[in-house]
């Protein structure tokens, strides 16, 4: 039927036919790149995965991020941030273009070859604590700072402009210092480019005390600009 018709229909109506599909790639292909380039340098979606940054945020919230242009000049202590993943898995170029493609159409629902990827692969949510030339210590699950030009000691809340809150929860019994999520962190001060950042919910994933120290140049990308869902928890940062 549809050859039939094609077949008896003027030259010039096939034409326009394909000058509107044309067209309409066109435009496609168009919003296609102009999201790209909204995403890569403007700002973007991301949605939490876990609870590891509880009370602020639970899972399945979602956030809209910005990428750092200046990470010296803009990271401020207290800030939520965009961390690298530790592991970045090897993905071909068809594998990578396939997933923002199917990504794009599906409004961020869809993302193929996403469940070979290691769950130490993915952005993590983190908020700066400790910035270049603070002098730190963790007791009891709180960093305890002293700034650059600090006297002495103060806590992680008493220094910061930011309020927030953490969950702490107890570890088993006898639980060593030196494991992971532990609430001790040796003394250490950050150096230039160095920023120490930890979980709100401190025993839930690694931060820094496994990390160490993070370059803001190669491992800090993005500010948290505000959670747009669930709307009755809509809110700026």
């Amino acid at each position: 039927m549809f050859f039939q018709r094609y077949k008896f229909t003027s030259y010039t109506e096939r034409r326009a036919k394909r000058f509107r599909l044309l067209r309409i790639c066109c435009i496609v292909f168009l919003m296609f790149i102009f999201y790209q380039l909204i995403s890569s340098y403007i700002i973007t979606t991301y949605r939490i995965q876990a609870d590891t940054m509880q009370p602020t945020f639970s899972s399945g919230d979602m956030v809209i991020t910005t990428p750092f242009y200046s990470a010296q000049k803009d990271i401020e202590r207290g800030a939520l941030v965009t961390v690298e993943p530790i592991e970045r898995p090897h993905q071909s170029f068809f594998e990578k273009t396939t997933q923002k493609i199917v990504a794009f159409f599906t409004f961020q629902l869809v993302h193929p070859f996403k469940s070979n990827q290691p769950s130490q692969a993915k952005p993590f949510i983190r908020r700066v604590v400790g910035i270049p030339g603070d002098t730190i210590y963790m007791e009891g699950f709180v960093l305890h700072i002293k700034t650059k030009n600090g006297g002495h000691f103060l806590t992680e809340f008493e220094v910061t402009e930011n309020d927030y809150n953490v969950k702490i929860e107890n570890l088993p019994e006898n639980w060593d210092t030196s494991l992971p999520f532990s609430g001790a962190y040796p003394e250490m001060t950050l150096k230039e480019g160095e920023y120490f950042v930890l979980c709100d919910n401190r025993i839930a994933s690694s931060d820094s005390r496994l990390w160490g120290p993070l370059q803001a140049a190669t491992q800090i990308k993005g500010r948290i600009l505000m959670r747009y869902w669930p709307f009755s928890h809509i809110s700026v940062f």
